[in-house]
């Protein structure tokens, strides 16, 4: 595609050089082409996890080289992109004139996995029997993920003396699968947790930089744990009350977060920055160092509508209902799971029939399902993965193991029998909540057998699931954000 854009703009380009007309309007013309092929090209230029391109060279044939600049909105530039939107402006020169166009883009690296709670559902919901929904301890939450890997050394490993020029570290660790570049984590040295920030990876071998003054007694031991924090704060400006994260997916307009000891709500976010905007509840924190992680509250679930226990149902660490967390809007919903809409999802992820799903994802897989999904009898759900169904979902048993993974539901969702589920449901139901009646939009979690567990968030589970999906950028432009300027 950036090939053929390029050949394009390069006949335009010449096609416009032999048009009747002063030199400067013919230069003019020429500069305007140029930042517009640049724009063109631009989705085919930006990469997850890398900051977005800050040049475009469009060589031609006969010709001379054109290199046209990005320029970003303030605090775009140099951010690693993550998703969310961008404004940018190609700036354009030929000989002596110069032409100024922007345009806003949407684009999402993976799955965005916004969500309040383990359960997080549009309609009203009901637990009953023994199963039991489970949160996250929000009071013994630290924020960082552990068991993510360990250090693979054959011996001790002193601090000072293996620090580059640069002050950095390679360190090979067992599996870097789930740490990306830019993170923060937290290994134990001279026998205290200290903090790394993650400057780039090759395979297993991660490039750190401590964040305090190494001494000598800093020793990395074998086989010591890597925890990984899971939303750390790369700069915090107190005078708007904006933490700039390492990534932003996963937190939720209005959700109440800590941050050491401080406590507040988030009132704005833009993955595109990593930017979050917090009101605290008291006096704020005059500063926050680098590396500390921010420790988002997940519920055990959160409705648009009620939310009820009968018999022995429980949601344990807490409920939402009638809560703005949950958007009435089912299509607002799906883009804050997966950062984009329903369309561009299901051009890039074609569903399957349901006649053709029986309940199993392997090895973390995403996988769309067209239509209603009853997994009873032999068809149990299992595995590990992504699951979208495009309809009403029923689920009355899962392997031994449980079920490992999240799954959204654009319809409506009953969850009975022993079905278990480690990870998080997001429920769409119907589109018009307001019409239903008696148990008809109903989200139902009933069980029996394996536990009283039926669904438990797991955090883990959730940035593996980020990662995995992470891959080149997709973005498009934002319909009527083109101007000229």
């Amino acid at each position: 595609m950036v090939v053929f854009t390029s050949l394009l703009a390069a006949t335009s380009y010449m096609t416009l050089g032999t048009l009747k007309g002063s030199a400067v309007e013919r230069a003019s013309y020429q500069a305007f082409l140029l930042a517009e092929s640049a724009l063109d090209v631009f989705p085919k230029l930006v990469r997850c996890g890398q900051p977005p391109p800050s040049t475009y060279t469009l060589t031609v044939s006969g010709g001379p080289t054109a290199s046209v600049t990005y320029v970003y909105s303030e605090g775009s530039a140099g951010a690693a992109f993550s998703g969310g939107e961008v404004t940018v402006q190609a700036v354009a020169e030929f000989a002596g004139a110069k032409a100024r166009v922007q345009q806003t883009f949407t684009g999402s690296c993976g799955i965005a996995g916004a969500i309040p709670a383990a359960l997080t559902s549009r309609p009203r919901i009901e637990v009953r029997g023994n199963a039991q929904v489970i949160g996250q301890d929000f009071a013994q939450a630290t924020g960082l993920l552990t068991g993510v890997t360990q250090v693979s050394l054959t011996a001790n490993l002193p601090l000072l003396q293996n620090l580059t020029q640069g002050g950095s570290l390679s360190l090979s660790v067992q599996d870097a699968s789930l740490i990306l570049p830019g993170s923060y984590v937290q290994i134990p040295t001279g026998g205290t947790p200290k903090t790394y920030r993650v400057e780039g990876k090759s395979g297993n071998t991660l490039t750190l930089t401590p964040l305090f003054t190494p001494s000598l007694t800093d020793v990395i031991l074998p086989s010591a744990p890597v925890n990984l924090v899971q939303f750390g704060v790369k700069a915090y400006d107190p005078g708007t009350n904006t933490l700039t994260l390492s990534d932003a997916r996963g937190l939720v307009p209005g959700q109440t977060v800590k941050v050491s000891s401080y406590q507040g709500t988030v009132q704005s976010l833009d993955l595109a920055t990593g930017k979050v905007t917090v009101a605290w509840s008291g006096t704020p924190p005059p500063d926050i160092a680098e590396g500390t992680p921010l420790v988002p509250q997940v519920l055990g679930a959160a409705s648009s509508l009620t939310i009820d226990t009968r018999g022995g149902g429980q949601v344990l660490h807490g409920t939402a209902p009638n809560s703005p967390m949950v958007p009435s809007d089912p299509d607002e919903l799906f883009r804050r799971v997966f950062g984009m809409s329903k369309d561009a999802f299901r051009a890039l992820y074609p569903p399957v029939s349901a006649s053709s799903f029986n309940g199993t994802l392997a090895n973390w897989e995403l996988k769309v399902v067209q239509g209603t999904v009853n997994l009873t009898g032999s068809n149990r759900l299992c595995g590990r993965g992504i699951l979208v169904v495009f309809g009403n979902l029923t689920v009355n048993g899962s392997c031994g193991q449980g079920f490992q993974g999240l799954i959204y539901v654009a319809g409506d969702y009953d969850q009975q029998g022993n079905a278990v589920l480690t990870g998080a449901v997001v429920v769409e139901g119907v589109a018009n909540l307001q019409a239903c009646n008696g148990n008809e939009c109903w989200t139902q979690i009933a069980g029996t057998g394996q536990g009283g567990g039926k669904i438990v968030y797991d955090p883990l589970v959730l940035q593996r699931l980020r990662v995995a999906s992470q891959g080149s950028a997709q973005v498009v432009a934002k319909q009527g954000s083109w101007r000229r300027l």
